[in-house]
């Protein structure tokens, strides 16, 4: 038995460039709706695991099972999705020393109720409102920006491009009630 195949290469008599143009237009427009949903969260997986690490430094060490709460601004869309990717990049929680840390996305507006030991800033979110519940819940705020840490609207800045750097607002990091191991603040930078 015996197969053939083969591929023209070339426009058949009956199809024209307008029809491939249209054609090809159509199908990026396919590809890019489909492609549409997927968000890469504003903190890298390398960041979450720096996290992930200093968050063992945090004295007395949180307790197994304490939350993460991951904020975003009310009504805003892209704020919402990057809170979502942020929870998706971790998985099934945050290993910190012996303790995992479950996440939790969360309404700024949600966060004066408490109930999480560390909050992440998501996209726009770190502002003065997500500074004041961090600083009432006795919570670290962590974020990307490093502006907000020296605002003080947050605590602990952690980018990793080009290299790992953590900046801590020392102020800020104790009116929550956040301290750390000697060694750990050894290793960064405090302001």
């Amino acid at each position: 038995m015996e197969y053939r195949f083969e591929v023209a290469c070339g426009l058949s008599r009956g199809v024209g460039w307008r029809t491939v143009v249209r054609v090809v237009s159509v199908l990026t427009a396919l590809l890019c709706a489909s492609v549409s949903h997927v968000w890469a969260a504003s903190f890298s997986t390398r960041e979450i695991q720096v996290l992930g690490r200093a968050v063992a430094f945090i004295v007395p060490p949180l307790p197994a099972g304490a939350t993460i709460a991951i904020a975003y601004v009310s009504g805003n869309a892209a704020s919402r999705q990057d809170a979502e990717a942020i929870a998706a990049a971790m998985g099934e929680g945050l290993r910190a020393g012996t303790a995992t840390l479950r996440s939790r996305v969360i309404d700024t507006n949600a966060l004066a109720a408490g109930g999480f030991a560390v909050v992440i800033a998501a996209a726009g979110a770190d502002g003065p409102q997500i500074g004041a519940a961090a600083k009432a819940a006795r919570a670290l705020c962590v974020t990307r920006n490093v502006d907000a840490v020296r605002a003080g609207h947050c605590a602990m800045a952690i980018t990793t491009e080009p290299r790992v750097e953590i900046l801590i607002n020392h102020a800020v990091a104790a009116a929550a009630g956040i301290d750390f191991a000697a060694a750990f603040r050894m290793m960064v930078q405090e302001i």
